[in-house]
C-alpha cells in the first residue's frame, strides 16, 4: 500500500515583466536588507490551508516586496526536497509560477507588514534585473527559463490584439 506523505507546500514567483522603453525582459528580485547572506532571491512561502500553489505565488510577491498589478501566467513545475526536522515536517514542495507586471518602479524598499507570520518586519530591496543578469541565487530561477518562452509567447499575443 503507498504511504502519503506530509509535507509543506510553497509558492514562488518570477515575476516578469517587458516595459517598452527597456531592451529584453526582466524578473523581480529581493534582497534582505538586514541578511545580506540570504542572497537574490525571487518572493515565495508558505502555502495557507485551501490556498493553490499560484495563489501562494501571487500572495508572497505582493507581501514580500509590494509589487503592483500582477497578472497571473501559470504554473511552471515543483520541486520535491527532504527537509529532515524543520519546521514539523521532512519534506517540502516548491511549485514556481511566472506571473506578469507593468509596475514602473525599477527598484525599491519595502517592509513586510500584517501577514500574520513570521515574515512581519523583514525588510526587502526589491529590484527589477534583466533576466540574463539577475543573479539569483540557491538554484531559485532553475525555471526561470522555462518561464521565459511563455512569456513572451503572451506579450507578442498581446501587442497583435487591435485596441
Amino acid at each position: 500500500m503507498p504511504e502519503f506523505l506530509e509535507f509543506r507546500q510553497r509558492g514562488t514567483a518570477y515575476v516578469l515583466r517587458d516595459l517598452p522603453e527597456r531592451s529584453g525582459v526582466e524578473v523581480l528580485v529581493m534582497l534582505h536588507r538586514d541578511q545580506p547572506e540570504a542572497g537574490v532571491q525571487v518572493p515565495g512561502g508558505g502555502a495557507r490551508p485551501g490556498e493553490t500553489p499560484g495563489e501562494t505565488a501571487m500572495r508572497e510577491a505582493v507581501e514580500e516586496t509590494g509589487v503592483q498589478g500582477l497578472t497571473f501566467g501559470e504554473v511552471l513545475g515543483s520541486k520535491l526536497m527532504a527537509v529532515p526536522e524543520w519546521r514539523n515536517f521532512d519534506y517540502q514542495v516548491t511549485t514556481y509560477s511566472w506571473m506578469s507586471t507593468e509596475d514602473p518602479r525599477d527598484s525599491w524598499d519595502h517592509t513586510v507588514v500584517d501577514t500574520g507570520d513570521e515574515d512581519d518586519g523583514i525588510r526587502m530591496r526589491c529590484e527589477f534585473r534583466p533576466v540574463e543578469a539577475s543573479g539569483i541565487d540557491w538554484g531559485l530561477d532553475w525555471l526561470l527559463g522555462l518561464a521565459l518562452p511563455r512569456f513572451k509567447a503572451l506579450r507578442e499575443a498581446e501587442r497583435r490584439v487591435p485596441a
